[in-house]
């Protein structure tokens, strides 16, 4: 990466604080969302993740006519701006200024991997408080003012960074795309788990509140599931650095999402707290895929078509958990389907992390002395004998 000296830590946390609030903060205060109801709340929790998918996909497409810094600069003014606008007015200025923002949030979150190398800590761990601040904040913000103002206050994270981005220099290198077999699988992968991430954002609230937990309560465990991920987003990314058993670090991280979510099946008022906590600690599995971006791109092709693609498939997931619940009246189906999801993540995950191909291994990059390979951050894939590829 060019430009990589310009970066520092907290250029990478506050860029990385922008990309769940708009998200985080819909989901906590969608039961107060006067215009958002039925299928349009459903559409409002699922379309984040096309738009996210959609601006990911298009995001080498973008940076390679406007450059770095002028996109993150897009992205961020793109940003503030439909965070406002989305409240000032009925369900279609909602459904396009969320559509809007995340677009933007897109085009930040896939270049993010790259500009964090070296930061994933910090990146990882301002996503996690982020998604934090947006669920905790914003019911307070809407009990004492409105939930217009409960959604809008997040634009000033969006003008903070733009303001720690302005004095800031970096570029990466031009985008390409890659293809093999083991990017499909990372892809999938990350739309599986992006999937009950957002699932967890968006309808944890309301699941709770469908088995008799008050909206307070209800809005306290979505804010303690955020903060659960906390210290996940913190140490997932080293584990995944040392750690040479990745298949055994893809199962324990999806174990406890699906204690939690077998938890909301079965008795979702029993302890809310608890399938709050686990649904939390799940989130490493986030922190892993996007740790295994970075260490594997040396430009946005890879984190574009991870993220591009992964986040439309995240999307089809949970429309079709919101669309079971609009049909049916209860969660059980749609968490029914989280569970198979989780499954996918699991098989997915292992063979994102399996041998690229017969005879194939993966290798530290720092055994074999390569420097290419290290560049990646750790992980690479040779043949026995060979530098990383």
């Amino acid at each position: 990466m060019a430009g990589s000296r310009s970066i520092s830590t907290a250029v990478v946390f506050s860029l990385a604080l922008n990309l769940r609030p708009a998200v985080t903060s819909l989901g906590s205060a969608l039961a107060d969302v006067s215009v958002a109801r039925n299928l349009t709340a459903a559409v409002l929790v699922a379309l984040p993740l096309w738009a996210i998918g959609l601006g990911g996909w298009a995001t080498p497409w973008v940076h390679s006519r406007l450059g770095t810094h002028r996109t993150v600069t897009l992205s961020l003014a793109t940003l503030g701006v439909s965070l406002v606008v989305r409240v000032l007015g009925g369900q279609v200025l909602l459904v396009a200024g969320t559509a809007l923002a995340c677009l933007a949030i897109a085009l930040l979150g896939t270049l993010l991997p790259l500009l964090a190398k070296g930061f994933s800590r910090a990146y990882t761990a301002a996503l996690g408080i982020g998604s934090t601040a947006g669920a905790l904040v914003t019911p307070a913000v809407v009990t004492s003012a409105s939930w217009q103002a409960g959604l809008a206050v997040w634009a000033f994270v969006a003008l903070l960074a733009q303001q720690v981005w302005s004095r800031t220099h970096a570029s990466v290198v031009p985008p390409t795309v890659s293809r093999s077999s083991r990017s499909w699988a990372l892809m999938v992968h990350f739309g599986l788990l992006s999937a009950v991430t957002f699932l967890v954002m968006g309808w944890f609230p309301a699941i709770l509140r469908g088995a008799g937990v008050p909206a307070s309560y209800a809005g306290a465990c979505l804010a303690l599931s955020m903060a659960m991920g906390l210290p996940m987003m913190w140490l997932v990314p080293g584990w995944t650095l040392r750690w040479r058993n990745q298949t055994l670090l893809v199962v324990i991280l999806a174990t406890p999402n699906i204690a939690g979510v077998t938890g909301l099946l079965v008795a979702p008022g029993l302890a809310p707290w608890l399938w709050a906590t686990l649904t939390g600690l799940g989130m490493g599995s986030l922190a892993f895929a996007l740790t295994t971006i970075g260490m594997r791109s040396t430009d946005t092709g890879l984190s574009a078509l991870v993220q591009g693609y992964g986040y439309l498939l995240a999307g089809v997931c949970v429309l079709a958990c919101g669309w079971l619940h609009w049909q049916t009246g209860t969660w059980r189906a749609p968490l029914v389907l989280a569970l198979a999801v989780l499954l996918g993540q699991i098989v997915s995950g292992y063979r994102a992390v399996h041998d690229c191909s017969a005879g194939d291994r993966i290798v530290r990059a720092g055994r074999l002395g390569d420097r290419a390979g290290a560049d990646h951050g750790g992980l690479g894939c040779a043949r026995p004998g060979h530098a990383p590829g």
